[in-house]
């Protein structure tokens, strides 16, 4: 029993990295410019190299994924220093070049904010203690020992409340950092490289349902959202699908603007969508645009974003966490589960 899992797990080729550098904390909004500045990033990552034993492995050019810790020491004792815990991804974007360039996606969340409160008001950013953390970054390894390289990344952070408090804000850093990366396993793999099989042309009708809350005032109530999405989808290569299909969406918080009550014809909003999901394994990031066909909230444009992860549970069932966003600012979190209604052969 012991002895094919021994030898399978020594065909793993693990990797811890540790870096660190500077960035700038930059001020989006024109009240944060007081607490605009020079700040530190300090990051360790436990993570996977990929050997094409799967084949979007082969598909993304054996892209690594793992776990890690970051740390942002920022401008102000009033923000804090957080820290946070996430998944991360590394995409190769030039795999064949002499100095090979990796998209990285981080996604968790942090803690260690000092979160805004009437004995904390300096913080106009965040006004809650834990926050979503992500990170999109450019990176790169050079090889300096057999099991050590170089790494070298340079991207944005960002933290948020994504609406479930106020202020809501976020705090933005762009920075550059350097470290070691040490490879734990001895031995050197070959990668498989086997063709990956042309994908397969298929559609699918999927259905989404999902619960929220959220501000609209620091000091005001919380209020109910929530959304209903139908869609086609298509499936058009190894890494991507594309979708369109329509939205219905409840927002108690449209009356602190309108002073209407809470009819359903007073806080509902319809739309249409189209869209584009990077599918990683079961792993799909959702990038979505729509337009409302009806919407009660006057402050709104005429358009809607969505961005955010699903992931999918014996092909029929996809737990969903979304960002429902005005000009790329959050409106709402969605908390959803989506449904296969109906798949082609």
């Amino acid at each position: 029993m012991l002895t094919p899992y021994t030898t399978f797990a020594q065909h793993k080729d693990y990797f811890f990295e540790i870096s660190g550098g500077s960035g700038w904390l930059y001020p989006h909004d024109p009240v944060l410019k007081p607490i605009a500045g020079q700040v530190s990033i300090f990051n360790a990552r436990l993570g996977l190299k990929t050997l094409g034993d799967k084949e979007w492995q082969r598909t993304f050019k054996y892209p690594d994924f793992g776990i890690g810790i970051s740390h942002n020491y920022l401008t102000k004792s009033f923000l804090g220093n957080p820290t946070a815990a996430f998944a991360f991804v590394n995409l190769p974007l030039f795999p064949n070049a002499v100095l090979k360039i990796n998209f990285g996606i981080n996604a968790g969340l942090a803690w260690g904010i000092n979160k805004f409160s009437g004995l904390n008001p300096e913080n106009l950013a965040i006004g809650s203690k834990c926050a979503a953390y992500g990170n999109f970054n450019l990176n790169t390894l050079i090889e300096i020992l057999p099991r050590f390289e170089l790494v070298l990344y340079s991207g944005l952070h960002h933290y948020s409340n994504g609406n479930t408090n106020k202020p809501n804000k976020g705090l933005n850093t762009f920075g550059a950092e350097a470290g070691l990366r040490y490879k734990i396993n001895k031995l050197i793999f070959d990668k498989n490289v086997n063709p990956v099989p042309p994908s397969q042309k298929q559609s699918s009708i999927m259905a989404f349902g999902a619960l929220s809350w959220k501000k609209e005032s620091t000091w005001g109530p919380f209020y109910k959202a929530g959304s209903v999405s139908i869609g086609y989808y298509r499936t058009i290569s190894n890494k991507s699908r594309l979708s369109a299909g329509a939205d219905l969406f409840y927002d108690e918080g449209v009356t602190e603007y309108t002073f209407k009550d809470k009819q359903l014809k007073n806080v509902m909003a319809s739309g249409i969508f189209a869209g584009h999901e990077l599918t990683l394994d079961r792993f799909l990031i959702v990038t979505q645009a729509g337009i409302y066909l009806s919407n009660p909230n006057p402050n709104d444009p005429f358009y809607y974003e969505r961005l955010g992860l699903r992931y999918i549970i014996a092909n029929r069932v996809i737990p969903s966490l979304t960002l429902k966003a005005h000009q790329f600012k959050i409106d709402f979190i969605e908390w959803g589960l989506g449904f296969v209604l109906w798949k082609s052969k």
